[in-house]
């Protein structure tokens, strides 16, 4: 199992996206863990893409695939105050993928990013 941590600050309404380095072999996500600090009061939206390149936008969603996209009525996480736990399984078959966290903060104050993300490299045949 290897843990990929991102942390950062989104500043008062805007997005950021942070990206991890390549990881250079296939892998299966396995766990998400998100710690909103006290005082987000659900106005910091975090998703989470796999992508095959390291672009991180200045404004907008990353490329990629968002991972929650695929059951939920949202295609992110919220919170307050609260340490999230996300089981929540991907397999990435490709090599060469990024694995980025996209912030969207809605309030008037800067709020911090706290995400480790777990995976668990695919051994090759």
């Amino acid at each position: 199992m290897k843990t990929v941590a991102f942390y950062g600050t989104v500043s008062a309404r805007s997005e950021q996206t942070l990206v991890c380095q390549r990881i250079a072999t296939p892998f299966n996500l396995k766990r998400i863990l998100v710690r909103f600090a006290p005082g987000c009061e659900n106005l910091v939206f975090l998703r989470f893409f796999i992508s095959l390149d390291a672009h991180a936008p200045s404004s907008g969603t990353p490329s990629g695939i968002n991972i929650l996209d695929e059951y939920g009525q949202v295609n992110y996480i919220t919170g307050d105050d609260v340490l999230k736990d996300l089981e929540h399984e991907v397999e990435c078959a490709e090599g060469g993928a990024y694995l980025k966290v996209y912030a969207k903060n809605d309030d008037y104050y800067d709020h911090s990013i706290d995400v480790q993300m777990f995976l668990e490299p695919i051994a090759r045949k």
